[in-house]
Order: C-alpha cells, then structure tokens, then sequence
C-alpha cells in the first residue's frame, strides 16, 4: 500500500482554508482544511472522489483504523471495478465565492463539490462527487447528479464565471462597479471629495469615497459587496441573497469631533471591509465590534441600515443581489454588554437608540442603558 501523493494544494483568497487532492493506490480524495489560525473554530472536510481498486462490499474500517483514507462501498459508487488514477494535470479548483466551500474540475467537467455550509455542521461534513451513485443513511458523501437534480451544479458554473471575469486582465468589471457605486453615493451626499483605495493591494479592489455635507463627514465603502460573505447561506437559507452583500458607511459632525478623530473613526470602518473573509464571519444588522481606539465614553461599534435617516441611497444591484448598506455608531461598554446578553439584542439596541433620537449621525449623546 502507497503513502498518499499530493496532487494539487491551493488556498483560497485570504488564505483561510486549503484544497488539497490526494491519491494513494487504493483511492483519490478532495479535502478542505482550515489554516492554521482557524483550526480551533473549524475541521477538516473530506471528500470522496473515485476508488482506483475494485470497491469493498462493506464500510473500508480497515483503513479507518490505519488512519488511512477509506475507498467507498461498491453499491455507492458507479465503478465497482475502480477507475484509472488521477492526472494532477487535469485538476482545477474552483472557490465559491464566500471562500468557504470549493469545487474540482477535471478535465473540463465538475467531479466534486464541498459545500461552504458543510464548514460550520461540524458533526456532518458533506461531499458530493460525480462518481458517487448513492449515500447510505450514516454515509457523508451523496451524489452530485446533474444541473437539473443539484443546484451546486449552477452554483459552480456561475463562481466559475466569477474567477475567469476578475482574472481576465481585460475585464472592465471594476470600473463599471465603480462607477454604479460612486453615481449611488453622490446622487445623495455630493461630489466624491476624497477617494481612498482600501484593499491593501489584494483582491477585490475596495475603495472609500469621503464626501462632506452639511457640516457633516460622510465615509461609504465600495467594493465590498462583490463577495457574498460567509456563513450567510446556512443562517439565511433561501432569503440568503437578501443579506449576504453590504457595504459600509460612517456620518460624523464636524462641529463635534475633529479631523484625527474623524479620519479615526474611519480607519476603524476600513478595516472591517474585508473582515468577513479574513475572519471566515459575517456581519450584518445589529453587529457590534469593539475598538480600542475610539474615543471615551464610546468602546464598539454597532452596524445598522435602520439608523439611516437620510434621502434614500439606491444601492446597485451586484450579482443579482441587493447591497446592505450598514452605518456603523458607536457605543458604550454598557450598550454592548446589554445587546450581548440576550437573544437579538442588537436589535433590541438598536430600537432603544431609535427611540432616544439616535440616528446615523455620530455626535455627542446621552448612553441609553444604565451603565
């Protein structure tokens, strides 16, 4: 028996998680692994891909107990016989978008798929493989079948489409996006007065566009929303497209706070544009992150599309999804310690701020629970 051979390593964007093919002499698999930094919140997935041996009657425990990768049982798979080794020449991996669950193509045609959801059921991480006829009640890999039976079959194709039009040097994807944002912002707040690229030379290309009104400072994202973030499509299911885009903004008076603060509290904002996918999270209404940086009484942030009272901004549609548009408001230990310690209690914050006159606008304000 041959140890396993490495046929292909990739990791996503962030580097977050790992895809690897590996083969011995027996069968091939598929694996998502966590990085290093994520291995306490998530595991290993695993994927069955094709026996390259005549398949077992009964469950391979032989080679479960030897630690080794186990062949799938002859009634499950559609070569009890086996089938020819995997060519590393032939394997390409695809990302879903989220950059939690990842597809391979080999030679042209999609042999497997690990699901993003399958991340976060640790007690059942699924796999679906072409090959793969049948999965047993206790079995964790289930057919791929085909576009009409599988959704991930569509799914695949359209983050297939995704990576070739962002790899394509020629695309013009960025500029058009660009400009649907910036025309979205400025129809309401003005001329765009400052723009600031905020990605950190990686991709997506994420911008910050300033603009100031009314005595006020106003920061928006762009850019963000072009990846649906992680963890939304298990939470949300099929209403998953209603909050798995966002973008971020900020208000604040110039009459109260000065310009280091100001460009402060933007720093803060600019740094959570990428933190769903560098964090493998999701941040949505009524999410509060805490700083160290900003300025008394206040210790987090709470994020809202609610608290916006002001003329409608007509965010564009990216990839057939709508874009949240999250205002981020500081508040108090207090305010968070209360939202923390009850069932949807950002929410419930966020309506006692409503109630008190709070808006999108950051200035000064009385705490509204008792600290």
């Amino acid at each position: 028996m041959s140890d396993p051979v490495m046929l292909i390593e990739e990791t996503n964007s962030r580097n977050t998680m790992y895809a690897v093919v590996e083969q011995d002499d027996r069968v091939a698999y598929f694996y998502l692994y966590p990085s290093e930094l994520m291995t306490n919140k998530y595991s290993p997935r695993p994927c069955w891909l094709r026996n390259l041996k005549p398949a077992p009657e009964k469950k391979d425990v032989k080679a479960m107990e030897e630690g080794l990768a186990p062949m799938l049982e002859a009634r499950y798979c559609s070569h009890p016989e086996g089938k020819a080794p995997l060519d590393p020449e032939l394997i390409r991996i695809v990302w879903m978008e989220e950059g939690d669950g990842a597809s391979l193509i080999y030679d042209g045609e999609l042999m497997a798929v690990i699901p993003g959801w399958t991340l976060y059921t640790q007690e059942r991480s699924v796999g679906y493989a072409a090959d793969c006829t049948s999965g047993g009640e206790d079995s964790l890999m289930f057919p791929l079948g085909t576009p009409d039976t599988n959704q991930l079959h569509k799914k695949v194709a359209e983050a297939t489409a995704f990576w070739d039009d962002w790899s394509d040097e020629t695309s013009q994807t960025w500029s058009i996006l660009q400009q649907q944002y910036l025309d979205a912002y400025e129809a309401v707040l003005g001329p765009t007065v400052k723009y600031y690229a905020i990605d950190g030379g990686q991709w997506p290309p994420i911008g910050m566009a300033r603009f100031e009104k009314d005595d006020v400072v106003y920061f928006v994202t762009l850019g963000v929303s072009i990846r649906p973030m992680p963890w939304v499509e298990i939470l949300y299911n099929e209403k998953a497209p209603g909050f798995r885009r966002m973008e971020l903004a900020l208000a604040v008076s110039k009459k109260d706070f000065d310009e280091k603060t100001i460009m402060s509290f933007a720093g803060m904002v600019s740094g959570l544009a990428d933190r769903p996918w560098k964090q493998i999270t999701w941040l949505g209404e009524g999410h509060t992150i805490s700083f160290s940086e900003l300025p008394a009484p206040y210790e987090s942030m709470v994020l809202s599309a609610a608290l916006y009272t002001g003329p409608a901004i007509e965010m564009p549609v990216i990839y057939n999804d709508p874009v949240n548009l999250y205002w981020a408001s500081p508040i108090t230990k207090a305010e968070r310690l209360f939202a923390h310690e009850q069932p949807n209690g950002g929410y419930v914050l966020l309506e006692k701020m409503i109630n008190n006159g709070i808006n999108h606008l950051i200035q000064p304000r009385k705490e509204v629970v008792a600290g």
